[in-house]
């Protein structure tokens, strides 16, 4: 199915998406409080009307922005994690850290509004906890399906594992964002951290 369209002032139509888009470099650019409809209109090419009829109000379509942001992120951290179980120790570490950092990379805006934005009411506080919460979910199973395949026992809870691996990795990525770093070096600097960690934890550790 199409996404759906709306009218330009030129008459042209655009995808959900180019209007999310503009949403979202506007939310990025100016704030939440210093955002204007009209500027996203403005950068949308199209009208102010339009946006209202389509994407409801301002916390309405910041809302749709941080939503569309997360889905992706689940997205690509879904599709990290689909084989991880069969890979060693040192690979596994880094496949969990590359969505967060590619996330940073080539979404800097989203990764921006979703993880470090301000807030509209508590909706999108909730739904950062949501997403990490999926992450860590979702990163507990491969940690139990890598302990399944190698028989690695790592001497702790799967799930308090993915959360500090999880926490470590934001850390690191908001770190780097902030000082400027580069995000490659820093995904590779969490993934050994990460890595080092679970050796430390086997019990009865194997070759790797």
């Amino acid at each position: 199915m199409s996404e759906q369209t709306s009218t330009s002032l030129s008459g042209r139509r655009f995808e959900e998406s180019h209007l999310l888009d503009a949403a979202r470099a506007v939310f990025h650019a100016e704030g939440y409080a210093a955002a204007q409809i009209a500027d996203i209109a403005r950068r949308a090419g199209t009208t102010k009307p339009t946006l209202y009829a389509r994407l409801g109000n301002k916390e309405d379509i910041y809302l749709h922005v941080v939503r569309r942001e997360a889905e992706i992120f689940r997205g690509w951290i879904a599709d990290a994690y689909a084989h991880g179980s069969s890979l060693p120790l040192s690979e596994l570490a880094q496949v969990g850290m590359d969505p967060l950092f590619r996330f940073a990379a080539e979404r800097t805006e989203g990764f921006d509004l979703l993880f470090r934005g301000e807030k509209a009411g508590d909706q999108p506080g909730n739904l950062r906890r949501e997403v990490l919460n999926n992450v860590t979910e979702q990163l507990t199973t491969l940690i139990k399906r890598r302990q399944k395949a190698f028989g690695a026992d790592l001497g702790a809870p799967s799930d308090a594992l993915a959360a500090a691996c999880v926490g470590v990795a934001l850390q690191v990525c908001e770190h780097t964002i902030d000082q400027g770093g580069d995000l490659g070096a820093a995904r590779h600097i969490a993934a050994r951290f990460v890595e080092n960690a679970f050796h430390n934890l086997d019990v009865n550790p194997r070759p790797r």
